[in-house]
């Protein structure tokens, strides 16, 4: 910038416009790690607790106050969380509620079925209730990494 007019040259315009550009991709591409990574989360969390849920119904010990717990923790983690964020991507808003929806809905029918269909467990209904959501999860953490 030329200090003594105080203006900018077209060259200058342009090479700070760029800059101001290519900060703000910068930004908005890093946005899309951290919900990645709470999807990811959840995914993890999910498949994990499904197996649990097994592992405890067999055992004969508290499942459905282990699964409400989690579930209800992790719902709180993952609507609170968002509003932290400074950056997003455009239609953020929409693909976080369409995938968080999702999973939780799969995450409530699995607890439902579980209770419902095998209280003293099966772990061929509990293992691919646990791949599902883990399937759910991170189809919505790469989802979000290629928007």
């Amino acid at each position: 910038m030329s200090e003594s007019t105080g203006g900018l040259t077209a060259a200058e315009a342009r090479e700070l416009l760029a800059r101001a550009e290519s900060l703000g991709a910068t930004s908005t591409n890093a946005a899309a790690w951290p919900v990645a990574a709470m999807f990811t989360s959840l995914a993890i969390i999910g498949s994990l607790l499904m197996i649990g849920m097994h592992i405890v119904l067999v055992t004969g010990y508290g499942a459905a106050l282990l699964a409400c717990s989690v579930g209800a923790w992790a719902a709180i983690t993952a609507s609170i969380w968002p509003m932290f964020q400074k950056s997003t991507k455009a239609g953020f808003t929409k693909r976080f509620l369409t995938s968080l929806f999702a999973y939780f809905a799969l995450y409530v029918v699995a607890l439902t079925v579980g209770a419902i269909f095998f209280r003293d467990g099966n772990l061929w209904f509990y293992l691919p209730a646990g791949i599902a959501l883990g399937v759910v999860g991170l189809a919505a953490a790469f989802r979000e990494l290629r928007a």
